[in-house]
């Protein structure tokens, strides 16, 4: 039976991890078609206090589910910041070109 918990608790951790996002903006596009082909459509949102969609207009996102791509979080480490905006900004931009054509 301990075994059995000590492997859940992996598979759970495992899933976690798997979840993030690697943040490598060249990684956003393969991301964003991979979303549209199977209907989860989502926008990126970034900010401290108040947090906005990257690229695309408020009035649109707001339409679908958000997508944290460090909203909230205080870090000192601006590479990431950086890195996470620029992964949002490419992945939104797929989204919206996406959206805008079938629409």
């Amino acid at each position: 039976m301990k075994i059995l918990r000590i492997l859940g608790m992996f598979l759970v951790a495992g899933c976690c991890v798997a979840a993030e996002p690697t943040w490598n903006p060249a990684d956003a596009l393969k991301e964003a078609e991979q979303d549209i082909r199977t209907g989860h459509i989502k926008f990126y949102w970034s900010g401290s206090v108040a947090s906005m969609p990257v690229g695309v207009p408020i009035e649109v996102a707001k339409k679908y589910p958000k997508a944290d791509a460090g909203v909230g979080c205080v870090t000192n480490d601006v590479p990431l910041r950086e890195r996470q905006e620029e992964y949002a900004r490419r992945y939104n931009a797929k989204i919206f070109a996406y959206i805008s054509q079938k629409h």
